[in-house]
């Protein structure tokens, strides 16, 4: 009897839990909530301003035409929370995503060679490493999933998409290889060595 209570008691534990979230449609500033499809204006008057403001063009695609401006915003809460990055077009705001714990801003931190990895936001790219010495940007067409694909036969690999395409150059010194950072759509796809400083 006791092993059968023991097992109903973890049972409704287990109910209790809560579900694993993907991209959230809201969250929370202070007492506040922002939801996807404000505007820019009502967010800023609901969270303020944003630690990060990142904007781009973004053209149509094979049609031509223009989708309007992109901006990505990121809202550092600090060590104890999330990342929250909030994606806009046209000024309304589309989603709302985490990138891993905030972290105390208090000037660049260590940028070692290890520390830049793929899929790494800009954010994160800029105060960890500071301002790159030369930046280039561009927009392209790129392959669809283009990193994370495998060989498969089923898929398709003629798909392409519109991306924003940034290149940045860090020189840390005569000592130290440059380097040589990708970025697509505000994320880090590359990193590539250079000579030295």
């Amino acid at each position: 009897m006791k092993p059968l209570s023991i097992l109903l008691a973890l049972c409704v534990l287990l109910l209790l839990l809560p579900l694993p979230s993907r991209a959230a449609d809201s969250m929370r500033c202070g007492s506040r909530i922002a939801s996807v499809g404000m505007t820019a204006a009502e967010l800023l008057a609901v969270c303020g301003d944003p630690s990060y403001r990142d904007v781009w063009a973004q053209p149509g695609g094979y049609g031509g035409g223009y989708l309007g401006n992109v901006e990505e915003w990121t809202y550092n809460f600090g060590s104890s929370q999330l990342l929250r990055v909030l994606r806009f077009r046209q000024g309304r705001l589309l989603s709302i995503d985490d990138d891993g714990y905030g972290f105390a801003t208090d000037g660049p931190g260590d940028c070692s060679q290890s520390g830049i990895v793929r899929g790494m936001s800009k954010y994160r790219l800029l105060m960890q490493c500071g301002d790159p010495v030369t930046k280039v940007a561009d927009v392209v067409q790129a392959p669809v999933d283009r990193y994370d694909r495998g060989y498969d036969l089923r898929r398709s690999y003629n798909s392409w998409e519109i991306v924003y395409r940034e290149e940045w150059v860090y020189n840390f010194g005569r000592g130290r290889l440059m380097r040589i950072v990708h970025l697509d759509n505000a994320r880090v796809t590359d990193v590539e060595f250079g000579d030295r400083g």
